[in-house]
């Protein structure tokens, strides 16, 4: 499993429910894979994200250790991002996205 800070959730089958669709309030997740360019590149937007805004939690998913759940939210590439609130997704998009953009997604 990638090593990820602090602020930023490692998303497991056990921690789903409660870290993303019972959270008080807005999440993006972000389906990754290790191996994959853009996703590394992705990373340092995730970090300012979660460094400057404590009102938005940030999570990571790692679709190579969970299929199932990647293909349950329809996941064809990644870096996929999927904004949530109130347990209910919001907006979604692929590929490598700036800062602002992610941002976006949530408010």
């Amino acid at each position: 499993m990638e090593s990820v800070k602090e602020n930023i959730i490692s998303l497991t089958l056990d921690n789903f429910q409660a870290e993303v669709l019972e959270c008080d309030r807005p999440v993006l997740v972000t389906f990754f894979a290790l191996w994959d360019q853009p996703c590394r590149m992705q990373q340092s937007e995730l970090d300012s994200i979660a460094d400057k805004h404590p009102e938005i939690k940030v999570c990571k998913l790692d679709v190579e250790e969970y299929p199932d759940f990647a293909q349950q939210f329809g996941i064809m590439m990644v870096p996929t991002t999927i904004a949530f609130k109130n347990g209910k997704k919001i907006k979604r998009a692929s590929g490598l996205r700036l800062e602002h953009i992610l941002l976006s997604m949530v408010q």
